[in-house]
């Protein structure tokens, strides 16, 4: 009964703030300045076109996160866009090793290096002035040098439309099928679906609302043994809040809330998470980004070994410095922090992954 209510609270409270939040913006809309497009066009040969855009945000090889980028504007027509990322990464954590446990007898160790490709493609078959529809590719494979078993391999497909409700609002729907490898054996698909509601304010505000539905089928692979017991789906909801400072700062807010229904009840639960994300545009050509965030959530099965249910607490910190070149290719160093707190011994740990990358865009 408890899931059935959780379940059934949490598409409400989804629904509700996808909705209000939408007479809200539309009603916003009149005190606005009038005229101010969501994505203003400037002609290539308009003195005013900067060198780059500087906020466009685009996936990165650490996960379903975005950062900003520099970009140069493409030309209108253009309607194939490809991104290459290689480089190689230390990761002290490979495995997720709890703190202070042994290293499993069939695993060499917990740290390695890694190399790593990244391809994020995009085609928009069809695009008008008020609505477009893009097929999106993103592959991710990694090389480990010891831990083989370890490899990841990542493809995902999205199939998304948008489309332009005003000036200022934006509707987006997306479906996204994900397929994952963990050695050469699977670790899970899924299939994620879902709204999004952008508002620009014409001040340097944007304001966007997620609501996603997830499946998930994950299999028993490596020393992950009972992993399938995650199978199961998962119901999100999340605002977002992007703030041009200046020209050259962006910063944007966020926060969301998840509901987990697993096929054993240890991992069902819920979860809250707050972000803050700057970037600043340094001196020639330089992007500096720093993405934090911390995620509470709150499981409902009971463990043995503790007496009670499990909580969980993490905190994860992303700093990136790219360095641009003839506005297509990036050199980036990137390093990743993560810790774990958890009340379930096996789920305490911390991570951490420092990286050089090479990005050339198509």
């Amino acid at each position: 009964m408890k899931q059935i209510l959780n379940k059934f609270m949490a598409v409400l409270v989804f629904t509700v703030l996808f909705f209000v939040a939408s007479t809200a913006l539309i009603a916003g809309e009149g005190s606005s300045e009038p005229g101010a497009a969501v994505t203003p066009q400037i002609p290539a040969n308009t003195a005013a076109q900067p060198r780059f855009n500087p906020w466009y945000l685009s996936a990165h090889p650490f996960g379903l996160l975005s950062m900003a980028e520099l970009i140069k504007l493409p030309p209108a027509d253009k309607r194939m866009f490809w991104k290459l990322s290689t480089g190689y990464q230390y990761d002290t954590n490979a495995i997720l090793n709890a703190i202070g446990a042994p290293v499993p007898t069939n695993v060499a160790k917990k740290n390695d290096g890694r190399k790593m490709v990244n391809i994020i493609g995009s085609y928009i078959p069809y695009r008008s002035q008020d609505h477009d529809y893009t097929l999106n590719y993103a592959f991710f494979n990694s090389n480990h040098d010891e831990l083989d078993d370890f490899n990841l391999t990542q493809n995902m497909v999205e199939l998304a439309g948008r489309w332009n409700l005003t000036k200022r609002r934006t509707l987006r729907y997306s479906t996204v099928y994900q397929h994952l490898l963990l050695g050469k054996k699977i670790f899970d698909e899924a299939l994620m679906t879902g709204p999004s509601l952008v508002y620009s304010s014409g001040h340097g505000h944007t304001t966007s609302i997620d609501l996603r539905y997830r499946k998930t089928d994950y299999r028993n692979v490596s020393i992950f043994a009972t992993n399938s017991n995650r199978t199961g789906h998962n119901w999100s909801g999340a605002v977002t809040h992007s703030i041009q400072v200046t020209p050259k700062r962006l910063v944007r807010v966020g926060y969301s809330y998840d509901v987990d229904h697993a096929r054993t009840a240890t991992w069902d639960g819920a979860g809250h998470k707050v972000s803050y994300e700057t970037s600043y545009i340094l001196p020639n050509d330089m992007l500096f980004n720093c993405y934090n965030e911390y995620y509470r959530k709150d499981y409902d099965g009971l463990y043995m070994s503790i007496g009670g249910k499990r909580h969980d607490s993490s905190y994860t910190s992303i700093t990136t410095l790219t360095k641009y070149f003839n506005e297509k290719y990036g050199v980036s160093l990137r390093t990743l922090w993560s810790r774990n707190w958890s009340n379930v011994a096996a789920f305490d740990m911390s991570r951490a992954i420092h990286g050089i990358l090479i990005d050339t865009r198509f």
